[in-house]
């Protein structure tokens, strides 16, 4: 039907159908707007709710807190310090962070991590893996010797397939973690 509209009535017809369309995008627009608020609202409550019950919860303890007795709380500090100074010696295993950090602090320049793995075997010994590169032969060895002066890591060893190129080395090192005493 628009085919038999003149150029000058064509165009006013798409004008209306254009003006249409934004009108009908607008109230969309606007109604999904308020729909979106409204659903915001039910949450806002519940954070506005539990933060007073936050805040009721911190004046009941900061209240619980003072009303403690002074040399009651004194002589709790004082036992807990002798226990903990009883306790003083332990064999702990280093943790996973522990470990990379330690690995991190020996690798030399140039040589990259790619991957580490951190497996725990018993509460005695961890498995370590890590898989990287390194520019060449010296630096894979250093890479070994660095390893070996922490007394945690047991089982350093190179496999010979990681020598097999000179340059741009890709490497797998395969180690233990045995507990170590702190003081």
């Amino acid at each position: 039907m628009l085919h038999l509209l003149s150029d000058q009535q064509k165009n006013k017809v798409i004008k209306e159908y254009r003006m249409r369309l934004v009108v009908v995008v607008c109230w969309l627009i606007v109604f999904l707007s308020l729909a979106g608020v409204a659903m915001l609202i039910p949450s806002y409550l519940t954070a506005i709710g539990k933060v007073n019950s936050i805040k009721s919860e911190n004046l009941q303890k900061e209240n619980s807190i003072q009303s403690l007795n002074a040399q009651n709380f004194t002589e709790k500090i004082k036992q807990v310090d002798s226990d903990l100074n009883a306790l003083k010696i332990s064999v702990v295993i280093l943790s996973p962070r522990e470990a990379y950090d330690k690995i991190l602090s020996s690798l030399p320049v140039g040589v990259v991590v790619g991957r580490y793995t951190y497996s725990l075997i018993d509460n005695n010994m961890a498995s370590i893996s890590i898989d990287g590169t390194a520019p060449d032969r010296e630096k894979l060895v250093e890479l070994q010797n660095q390893l070996k002066l922490n007394q945690e890591f047991t089982g350093i060893d190179i496999p010979i397939t990681n020598f097999a190129k000179k340059k741009d080395l890709t490497f797998s090192l395969k180690f233990n973690l045995t507990k170590i005493t702190k003081k």
